[in-house]
Formats: C-alpha cells, structure tokens, sequence
C-alpha cells in the first residue's frame, strides 16, 4: 500500500485490517521507482512522470486554513462537515480556499476532461494504469464546475493518480506537520483487499533514525465485512543493509465510508511526534487515531515499528487499487486543501 519517492520498493499485500501484502509504491516526480503503492505513469504501478508544472496555485486558487479547528489533542475541527446530496452542494458550494498553502478545487482547467497518463495540468502530473479512467466531469461536485473522477473496472489492480510537487507553496519548508481536508463521494460499488486516495511522500523527517529513506502516510480503504472503511497505511523504503526491508504497515478504521453521498474527510499528519488522526464530516472525535505505530504490519516488520513520517516534497490524490477490484469502483473527489494550520470542514 503505498506511494513513494526515490526507491525501489518490494512488493506487499493487505490481507486484513492487520495484515497487508503486495501494494506497490509511488515515488517523487523527478524520480521513478516502483514499489508497495505505486501508481505511476509508466505502467499499472509504474513511476510518475516528471516534474508537474512549476509555480503556480493549484487549481488557481489557494485553499482556505480553517485555523479556528484543532489538532485531535485540541478538540479536532470544530466545524460541522457535511454529507450532503448533490444539489444541496450544487446548490450552496462553499468556496474552500483562502489563505491556505494549496487548494483544488478541479475548476480551472479549461479544456480537460478525459486525463491521460502522465498528462500535465496546474501543478499536477497524472498516473494512469489499463483498467482505469481518470477525469475532471461535473457527475458529481461540490463547487464550481467539476470534480476529479476516478473509476477502477471490475477484476483488475488499476487505478488513477494526480501529483503535486516542486515549486508549490506547500512543499518550500518540506513540512512534517501538515493537515487538509477533502469532500468525496463513492458510488455503491466495489471495494478490494486496498485501495488509496490520498497520500504525502518525502524522505524521512530529518530527526529520525531512517534519514535518508522514503517515507510515506497514506488515506485509504481497506474493507470489513465487505465494505470500505477508512485507514492509515504507512511506507518506509528499504535501503541497503536493512534486515527488515521495506516497512508496510497500516491501521482501520471501525468507520464505514458512505456510499452515494458526499462526506468531508480531513486530517491531521505528524511526522515528528508520528501522529495521524483522521476526520468525518468536522466531527470533533477521530474516527481513525495512530500514534507512534498502528495495528497491523507486513511481516516481518514488526507490529510495534515506528511511523517515521517523512519531509513532505510531494502530495498525490485519485484511487488505486493494489489487488483485484471485486466490483467496478467509481470515486468523485473536490475541494482538496492542504495547509501548515489546522483546516476545516464546510459547515452545513
């Protein structure tokens, strides 16, 4: 499970909330490597495409810094989110940008619809694997014209990816503490062993003992009773000399994700105190906490192996699949901020 920035990566597996196995990796734009989560431009999971375009806002225009929503020891955010229907949101959009260090809102792209593999457009480069379509349409959205769109077929590991980084105003201190929000809807689909939809990726933080690896903390789903929930999953690259090779480990949720409706999904990622927490709807509670390690890892790393966290240089979004879809899987998201503060969800 995984994504990741200048290394070769083994292949893993999820099998259950505590188990994983062959995810692949992804890797930084001016780096190409395969691994545990790769969803790359040069194949299924191959590596990205270089570069994305320098400067720049995303989306043209920066995204709104909720400062007055806590960190989860503060209380989380403080404002209520929304699973709204589409034409509530159609009809109330809610612009998401303001101050923040990058916002997209998937508005801003005259002329594109249908993305191809490595294609390049505001500050993004895109992956794209047979079995996969990825696409700015207005199906579904919250503001503005259009969202991104990601549909899986049935049967397949595939998927479709956009990245971020370089000259953009999030990366320029390579942050290790970093939060964001996003609205997604899925439709009453598919789900397989693990599939991601947003990630941060960048060399360990530079305080830790694994200086000089990649490290990766991932949103994803990984499935409970035949539906998705939402989890962390984490990457440490391998490097030469390591007994253990690379680190795979993940932890779930006991939250299902909702299925033809909008939900906000925010969160909160430090790397130094190695600290997740993860969001619904600006609930105040985590649904999804990790702290120093979480609950399953791929053997032989061990369960208890810290989180290294890494310098962030790059943020991707879309959905991939790392095993078989048992079902066609389609995924609208919009309104992605990042930021250095804490952000929140729209109110109702």
């Amino acid at each position: 499970m995984r994504t990741f920035v200048r290394s070769a990566w083994p292949t893993l597996l999820i099998g259950s909330a505590t188990a994983m196995g062959s995810c692949g990796g992804d890797h930084t734009t001016d780096t190409s490597h395969t691994g545990p989560d790769s969803g790359s431009s040069s194949s299924a999971a191959g590596s990205t495409s270089s570069g994305g375009s320098s400067g720049g806002s995303s989306g043209g225009s920066s995204g709104s810094s909720g400062s007055s929503s806590g960190s989860a020891d503060s209380g989380g955010p403080t404002d209520s989110g929304h699973g709204a229907s589409d034409a509530a949101a159609d009809a109330a959009p809610v612009d998401p940008c303001g101050s923040s260090l990058f916002c997209e809102k998937f508005d801003s792209y005259a002329g594109v619809t249908a993305v191809a593999d490595k294609q390049k457009f505001g500050p993004w480069h895109a992956a794209l694997a047979t079995g996969a379509t990825l696409a700015l349409d207005g199906m579904h959205k919250v503001s503005g014209d259009s969202a991104l769109h990601v549909h899986i077929d049935n049967a397949v590991t595939a998927g479709g990816r956009l990245f971020a980084d370089g000259a953009q105003p999030i990366f320029a201190s390579k942050p290790t503490h970093v939060y964001g929000r996003m609205m997604m809807y899925i439709d009453p689909n598919g789900t397989s062993i693990h599939w991601t939809f947003f990630g941060v990726n960048g060399d360990a933080e530079p305080s830790s003992p694994a200086v000089g690896r990649n490290a990766q903390y991932i949103m994803s789903s990984l499935p409970k009773n035949g539906v998705n929930t939402y989890s962390f999953v984490y990457g440490l690259a391998a490097i030469g000399g390591d007994s253990d090779g690379y680190h795979d480990c993940s932890s779930q949720s006991g939250t299902s994700m909702p299925t033809a409706a909008w939900a906000c999904v925010s969160f909160e990622m430090d790397s130094v105190a190695r600290k997740l927490r993860m969001y619904k709807d600006g609930a105040a509670t985590p649904i999804l906490s990790v702290d120093d390690h979480g609950t399953g890892c791929v053997a032989p790393t061990s369960l208890t192996s810290p989180w290294y966290g890494p310098a962030i240089t790059q943020l991707f979004v879309g959905a991939w699949s790392f095993h078989p879809m048992n079902a066609p899987l389609d995924v609208w998201i919009d309104d992605l901020v990042v930021d250095t503060q804490p952000v929140t969800c729209p109110g109702p």
